[in-house]
């Protein structure tokens, strides 16, 4: 890039189960963009639930008694982008994912580039990649043009590791990672500048 500033992306695993391969794809996301100097972090909903929403603190979250909830929106609000995460459920992104976005405000994402990725049992789908971009651009964010849709054949098993092993889904999370850190890099240029 022709300027150099601090990253700070954060990777949400909206999957239910221990090691799963939502949790291998954000991995391996995490892995290109520190290789960029990106300072990221994963938040893993099956190691760190939130607990089932209270919409009497819907519209200032941050006031919530719950520390779990402050510490996950005071996260986000300082994440330069997000990258939400999802095994598909029934035809949708899972519950937790969706209960962990509610505890959000309705702007957690305003000038935040969003990343989706997925994966599927069978057949990549993207169901529920399109439903979530429907709630990014609910909560202000920009969603990537580049998202990742993948199956349970795209992962291998190293040791006790799911990991990443097709050359496809690989190229296609280098194009993601380029996408994601060109856009927050230009969108984080941008607010500097305005504040100039």
């Amino acid at each position: 890039m022709m300027f150099h500033m601090s990253m700070q992306i954060t990777l949400i695993s909206g999957s239910a189960q221990e090691n799963s391969r939502t949790l291998a794809l954000l991995n391996h996301i995490k892995g290109l963009l520190e290789k960029r100097d990106v300072q990221v972090v994963i938040w893993d909903l099956y190691e760190r639930p939130l607990p089932i929403v209270m919409p009497e603190y819907h519209d200032n979250p941050i006031e919530t008694p719950d520390k779990t909830v402050q510490e996950f929106n005071l996260l986000v609000q300082n994440s330069d982008a997000i990258v939400l995460g999802t095994p598909l459920y029934h035809g949708s992104y899972s519950g937790i994912l969706k209960n962990a976005l509610d505890n959000l405000g309705a702007d957690a994402f305003k000038n935040k580039p969003v990343g989706l990725v997925s994966v599927a049992g069978g057949m990549p789908s993207v169901q529920a990649l399109e439903h979530l971009r429907s709630v990014v651009r609910t909560l202000y964010g920009y969603g990537l043009q580049t998202q990742i849709g993948t199956s349970k054949e795209d992962y291998v098993f190293l040791n006790t590791t799911l990991a990443v092993k097709n050359p496809e889904v690989k190229q296609r999370s280098m194009r993601f990672v380029e996408e994601l850190f060109v856009l927050t890099s230009l969108l984080i240029h941008k607010k500097r500048f305005t504040q100039i």
